[in-house]
């Protein structure tokens, strides 16, 4: 009889180990995930304040900007157009940090929409991009279809509708 005792007592407390152990485990995911989409949070708003910071603190990048938002007032050079091609991969590449982010699931839906949002933004409201954004469409197939280049995809066929 004791020994029965002593059999079943070791298994509930084995038991209660086991399942303990499963809760202290599924706390600490949940907090590494926390942790993980913060620092892609982080990371993302990184390299948009880089670029404000380069416009704000770089009289050259500054007067790109300006071009960027307005370039039918501006003489576009060269040099200027080979700028916005690099600010536009810059761009590119943050948008497939948030695409990647959220394929694994480390965004969520309201926080990727918004990006989308601001994907859809810098195509209106700056115009001397679209172009660039386009080639950088054209040249690289993994874009396609994907969520976060839609606003891109709805431009490229707006145009290819206007010039039919």
């Amino acid at each position: 009889m004791k020994n029965t005792n002593w059999r079943e007592m070791v298994e509930i407390v084995g038991l209660v180990s086991i399942v303990g152990s499963l809760l202290l485990l599924a706390t600490e995911v949940r907090q590494s995930n926390k942790i993980a989409r913060a620092e892609m949070e982080m990371t993302i708003s990184e390299g948009f304040m880089q670029m404000q910071l380069q416009r704000s603190g770089n009289l050259d990048v500054a007067k790109l900007w300006s071009k960027i938002a307005e370039p039918e007032g501006h003489l576009i050079t060269a040099t200027d157009s080979s700028q916005m091609r690099g600010l536009t991969w810059t761009y590119v590449n943050l948008f497939w940090m948030v695409q990647a982010a959220y394929d694994n699931e480390l965004m969520s839906d309201a926080g990727f929409d918004g990006y989308v949002e601001v994907v859809r933004w810098v195509l209106e409201n700056r115009p001397a991009l679209q172009d660039h954004f386009i080639f950088v469409y054209d040249t690289t197939p993994a874009m396609a279809g994907e969520p976060i280049f839609a606003p891109l995809e709805d431009l490229i066929r707006e145009r290819s509708t206007d010039i039919q």
